[in-house]
C-alpha cells in the first residue's frame, strides 16, 4: 500500500485514485471508515437527544386529559393546544435544513435543544391555557428543528451500505420515548401533576453540554468551502477510528461517483430544488406519504389519553393503554431496521404503510378496549 493510500492526521500528502476535488475525498473517505465504538458515540448522543425531544412530544398524549380538566378547556380548545406543538414542529423543520446548510449542523443542533427545553420549563410554569399554547409552540418549534438536523448528522457520519439500518434504529427511539413519557406520567401525575411531568422533562435540555462533542460535518466543510477545516476535522475523526482499531491502517479511498454531494447548491434556494424536473415526483409522493402517515399516527395517539379519561377511565387506565399500544412500536421498528437492509427501502416501506392501514381499520371498529 503506497503511503498515499493511508490515511493519518492533517496534513498527509493529497489523496491519489483520481479524488481532486476537496468535497469528493472527504465523503470518500468518510464512506470508506469501518464503523467503529466512534460513530456509534455520536450515534449514541444524537439518538438520545432524539428521545428527550420525543418524550416531550408525547407528553401531551398522557396528561392532555388532566389540562383539560384543571382548564376547563372545551374539546376545539383542547384540539387548538394540541396542535400548538405541531405547527411549532412544522416551523422549526422549515427553517432547520436552511440553517443548517448556512451555519452547521452541530450550532443548530444545539439551539434546537435550547428551545425544547426552555419550552418545556415554560410549559411547567403556564398560568392559563393560551401560555401554555405558546410555550408548546417553542416547545415544538425546537424539536421540528432538531430532527431533520439529527438525521443529517446521522447520515454524514454513518457509511452508505449501513446508513439505511441506522436511520431505522434512530427512527426506533420514537417509540421509546413515548413508552418513556408513559412511564414518567404514571409515576409524577400522582403526586406533581400535569406542570411536574413539563419540569421534569426540561431538564434533560442540559445534555446540551454532551452534544457539543459532536464534531461538526466535515462533508458539509468541505460543501461550503472550508478545506482547511474539513481536512482538520476529517483528520481527527480518521484518528480516533484508527485507535479504536487498535492502530490499523485504513482502507484507500475510492472515486464513486454517488457518493459525491451535490454540486452548484451554494446560491440557490434549496426548498426550490426539491420541486425541480429530476425531483418534483419524489418531492410529492415523500410529502404525501409522510403527510399521511403522521396524520393517522398522531390523529390517533395524541387524543387517545384524553379520550379514555372522558369515557370513564381513570388517569392511570387511560396511561396504561396508552403505553401498552406504544410498545407495540418497538417490534414493528427492530423488523424495519433489518427489512430496509436485507429487502430494500420501497419494499419496506410499502409493507409497512399496508399493515398500518389494516390496523387502523381494526382499531377503528374495535369492540372494547381488549379487542
Amino acid at each position: 500500500m503506497q503511503a498515499q493510500d493511508v490515511i493519518g492526521a492533517p496534513g498527509d500528502p493529497p489523496i491519489g485514485n483520481g479524488l481532486t476535488n476537496t468535497s469528493d475525498r472527504i465523503v470518500a473517505r468518510l464512506e470508506r471508515l469501518p464503523l467503529t465504538s466512534y460513530q456509534h458515540g455520536i450515534f449514541a448522543i444524537v439518538a438520545t437527544a432524539w428521545l428527550f425531544d420525543s418524550v416531550d412530544l408525547a407528553s401531551l398524549t398522557f396528561v392532555l386529559g388532566s389540562i383539560r380538566e384543571e382548564f376547563g378547556l372545551s374539546t376545539r380548545d383542547a384540539g387548538l393546544l394540541s396542535s400548538m406543538s405541531f405547527i411549532g414542529m412544522f416551523l422549526g423543520a422549515s427553517i432547520a435544513g436552511i440553517a443548517a446548510d448556512r451555519f452547521g449542523r452541530t450550532v443548530v443542533f444545539q439551539i434546537s435543544v435550547i428551545f425544547w427545553g426552555l419550552g418545556s420549563l415554560w410549559c411547567s410554569y403556564a398560568p392559563d391555557p393560551q401560555s401554555l399554547g405558546y410555550a408548546r409552540l417553542l416547545l415544538g418549534f425546537g424539536m421540528g428543528m432538531e430532527f431533520p438536523v439529527a438525521l443529517a448528522i446521522v447520515c454524514e457520519i454513518i457509511p452508505a451500505p449501513k446508513r439505511g439500518r441506522y436511520t431505522a434504529i434512530l427512527e426506533g427511539f420514537w417509540p421509546i420515548g413515548f413508552i418513556a413519557a408513559g412511564l414518567l406520567s404514571l409515576l409524577i401525575l400522582p403526586y406533581w401533576g400535569w406542570r411536574g411531568v413539563f419540569l421534569l422533562q426540561a431538564i434533560p435540555a442540559l445534555f446540551v453540554f454532551v452534544i457539543r462533542r459532536v464534531p461538526e460535518s466535515p462533508r458539509w466543510l468541505a460543501e461550503r468551502g472550508r478545506s482547511v477545516d474539513a481536512e482538520k476535522v476529517m483528520g481527527e475523526i480518521e484518528t480516533k477510528v484508527k485507535r479504536r482499531m487498535g492502530g490499523a491502517e485504513l482502507l484507500s479511498p475510492r472515486t464513486n461517483p454517488v457518493l459525491s454531494l451535490a454540486k452548484g447548491t451554494k446560491n440557490s434556494f434549496p426548498l426550490l430544488e426539491l420541486w425541480s424536473s429530476d425531483l418534483a415526483r419524489r418531492t410529492l409522493m415523500i410529502w404525501t406519504v409522510w403527510f399521511f402517515a403522521l396524520l393517522g399516527y398522531y390523529g390517533l395517539t395524541t387524543w387517545l389519553g384524553a379520550l379514555l379519561q372522558a369515557s370513564g377511565h381513570t388517569v392511570a387506565q387511560s396511561v396504561t393503554y396508552t403505553l401498552l399500544i406504544s410498545l407495540a412500536g418497538l417490534p414493528g421498528f427492530a423488523m424495519a431496521a433489518w427489512l430496509v437492509e436485507a429487502w430494500g427501502r420501497k419494499p419496506t416501506c410499502v409493507l409497512m404503510l399496508l399493515g398500518c392501514a389494516v390496523c387502523a381499520y381494526l382499531y377503528g371498529h374495535a369492540g372494547s378496549l381488549h379487542s
